[in-house]
């Protein structure tokens, strides 16, 4: 079942597909070759449908796959394709959006110029009389269908070169106007203003015959080519739509109806910290949260332990007995938050989607970049804190962290040295020259500790007191005491974190 019927064919056409696939949006696109189906990528949430279909079998294809949203991607020209999906539209009552290129200004300023001439037609075959009046080969990027006036052209199969889509029915309509070999140009773009000079020099062409068909057709790349070959333009004029919107503009709308649709406002986006990974060092807000969502969100690790959670706390019966399975919830690995964003985007629930993090939220977390990232949609959320696992550490061996300076090796270079020489101006300034301050810093990798303690030794902090402390709450914990200089070469477990007293 398909909730949005995109009509395609087109860049616009795929771009939209691709963006309703990637938000879990149900949806097919309508294209009419087996080309244009080639260009889609498969996904479970997008239908291909190919066929031609007139305005009852649109009607009757929104009727009976209960289409709720249809937009109408189909390439600036296909007006009588454009007509039949409004009227069925119409006539069903279902919501139509109309998705227009942009028109390109940059041919306005080159305008009868001396080096370049461009001669505006308001149809193909307008274009081909004035054609006739003159002199020289014509390279015709007018797509397959248009071509058939060009054969009203005295001497048109020496003067006409065709530049068609590699489709077989393309191909076969092109030889059965008599323009094969040499004179029948097939392939896909985009075309770069390069690859465009090329052909108008192949064909050794005087005339470059185009539609307005805005950016995404390569309208401004086709003009450069022909400024640069010495080359006219005779451009076919793209008739006004006055309901249309852009593809930015359509994506904005298909967001803001799939929203209301499933009433996803009344959804919950909580933000939770589950700690440094044991459910023992989970709060029991943390647990709370993870009960009652229907969607659980985060890397493999935190699923993993949510998935525990559920196990030992979902769902009680009576007392003494073991506990029944847990209500059912959905579940994804995704922890990046392009990719969150576009999974709530798609998501048609409206209960509590919990995106788990590691330690805690507000601690060298991926949850800042969420943050930012719901601010910008301006998807209200929640944050549930945690504990993180410096204050885990430091508990474990008996440390009070209130001044100590944490630091995070975690995606990125730390430089030691210039942290350490950032600490002897504050204690000079503070006058405290003999004070001691623990360092506590989130590790990534299995040989960061070691090259850090390296830094250390070498800027003559070797004997500085040391612990690395490793899977911290696991039943495999392992917290190891020594020096900066003894753990210069160590190996630790990829989730660590290094004290130093320095």
């Amino acid at each position: 079942m398909c909730r949005v019927l995109i009509f395609g064919g087109t860049t616009e056409g795929r771009l939209l597909a691709e963006f309703c696939a990637e938000r879990n949006i149900l949806s097919c696109i309508s294209v009419v070759s087996q080309y244009g189906s080639s260009l889609i990528s498969p996904s479970p949430h997008l239908r291909v449908v190919q066929r031609r279909m007139d305005e009852k079998e649109i009607a009757a294809f929104i009727r009976e796959n209960k289409i709720e949203l249809v937009i109408d991607a189909t390439h600036p020209y296909a007006l009588e394709v454009t007509e039949n999906i409004r009227k069925a539209c119409d006539r069903e009552k279902v919501k139509r959006l109309r998705c227009l290129r942009e028109e390109e200004e940059a041919i306005a300023e080159r305008k009868d110029t001396e080096n370049q001439k461009a001669v505006y037609a308001d149809s193909i075959r307008e274009a081909v009389r004035y054609l006739e009046g003159t002199e020289g080969n014509i390279l015709v990027t007018t797509g397959s269908k248009e071509l058939k006036a060009f054969t009203e052209l005295s001497g048109y199969k020496s003067r006409v070169f065709a530049r068609v889509l590699p489709s077989e029915e393309a191909i076969s309509h092109c030889r059965s106007l008599g323009i094969d070999g040499k004179h029948l140009i097939c392939m896909q773009g985009p075309f770069s203003r390069e690859l465009n000079a090329a052909m108008l020099a192949y064909a050794d062409a005087r005339w470059l015959v185009t539609k307005e068909t805005g950016k995404n057709g390569g309208f401004e790349e086709k003009v450069s080519a022909a400024e640069k070959a010495g080359a006219s333009v005779i451009v076919i004029r793209r008739k006004a739509e006055p309901d249309g919107l852009s593809l930015k503009e359509v994506k904005e709308e298909l967001l803001k109806w799939n929203s209301l649709k499933h009433n996803t406002s009344q959804r919950r986006v909580v933000l939770a910290g589950i700690g440094p990974g044991a459910i023992e060092q989970m709060t029991a807000g943390c647990i709370r949260r993870i009960l009652e969502s229907s969607v659980l969100l985060g890397a493999p690790r935190m699923l993993e332990t949510a998935g525990q959670v559920r196990e030992r706390y979902g769902n009680k019966t009576e007392p003494g007995e073991k506990n029944a399975s847990p209500k059912d919830v959905q579940t994804k690995a995704v922890y990046l938050p392009e990719d969150i964003i576009k999974f709530l985007d798609g998501c048609e629930d409206s209960g509590t989607v919990t995106v788990l993090f590691s330690g805690d939220t507000g601690f060298y977390s991926g949850a800042g970049k969420l943050i930012a990232a719901l601010k910008e949609r301006k998807i209200p959320y929640e944050l549930e804190p945690g504990i993180s696992s410096p204050s885990y550490l430091a508990s474990r061996i008996g440390i009070v962290w209130e001044d100590a300076l944490f630091l995070t090796a975690h995606g990125r270079t730390l430089n030691l040295e210039k942290v350490i020489s950032r600490l002897q101006r504050e204690r000079q300034a503070e006058e405290e020259t003999g004070k001691e301050r623990w360092m506590i810093i989130l590790l990534s990798g299995t040989k960061t500790a070691g090259i850090l303690c390296r830094q250390l030794s070498e800027l003559g902090f070797s004997g500085c007191p040391a612990v690395i402390g490793e899977a911290l709450s696991y039943p495999e914990e392992r917290i190891r005491r020594g020096t900066a200089g003894e753990f210069a070469s160590v190996l630790t477990e990829p989730l660590a974190v290094l004290a130093v007293k320095v």
